[in-house]
């Protein structure tokens, strides 16, 4: 890939290394993420512009975390927690493609210790 990651193309691939007996909810996860982030960062002047892994920090997190999925799921007591184990995953799935700015890690290394997210 060339240029900066959009957000979408990074989670297509971050869906294709899912193995294909995973939980429906580990499938769910990547597409409510992509989905909130479009919520997030959707300005009708602009809607050609894609997200890119670069527009995600702590707070963007946060917000996804703890109030988007509550929100969303809110007779799932489990919810925060697959949204925990998600967020692990494509972390380390970012790492491996070296898709985090030095900044960005930073901040999500301070937001997975806020969150015990381990």
């Amino acid at each position: 890939m060339s240029g900066p990651s959009s957000l979408e193309e990074t989670v297509s691939s971050f869906l294709e290394t899912i193995p294909e007996g995973a939980s429906s909810s580990e499938k769910e996860m990547p597409s409510l993420f992509l989905e909130f982030s479009q919520l997030l960062f959707d300005n009708p002047e602009h809607n050609s512009e894609k997200i890119l892994i670069s527009d995600l920090g702590g707070f963007e997190l946060d917000e996804f975390l703890n109030f988007y999925l509550e929100d969303m799921f809110p007779d799932d007591a489990k919810i925060r927690e697959k949204g925990k184990v998600f967020l692990k995953k494509f972390r380390k799935f970012l790492d491996k493609k070296a898709l985090l700015k030095k900044e960005q890690e930073e901040e999500w290394k301070e937001f997975f210790k806020e969150n015990e997210i381990r």
